[in-house]
């Protein structure tokens, strides 16, 4: 990385009826990227590393029926969007090369 720019950027909601289990989700990523609101968590990171393996992981453990969830992550050194539907045991996840995302957009001037 040579811009000086984060490479790693993050950005998700979650929601969960158990304020505790809630809280320990929050605990898995940076006390800076997470906000807790009534029964919603807030994320968003800027930064050069974000392990989000031990969040997906208490996310799956943690979530109940009727849970919800999202994590956008952003690897903009590799130019790669992974969203991960979060759901009560596990999650599912689709990356996108950012030009492919593009793709279709370009004879409006995204080239």
């Amino acid at each position: 990385m040579s811009s000086g720019k984060p490479d790693i950027r993050a950005f998700g909601q979650v929601s969960m009826a158990d304020a505790g289990a809630l809280a320990r989700l929050a605990g898995t990523l940076p006390d800076d990227a997470v906000s807790i609101s009534g029964s919603s968590l807030e994320i968003e990171f800027a930064g050069f590393y974000l392990d989000v393996d031990e969040f997906l992981e208490t996310a799956a453990a943690s979530m109940q029926p009727g849970d919800s969830g999202h994590l956008d992550y952003f690897d903009d050194e590799n130019g790669v969007l992974t969203r991960y539907d979060l759901a009560p045991g596990g999650h599912e996840s689709k990356s996108h090369r950012y030009d492919d995302i593009l793709e279709h957009t370009k004879g409006d001037g995204n080239w």
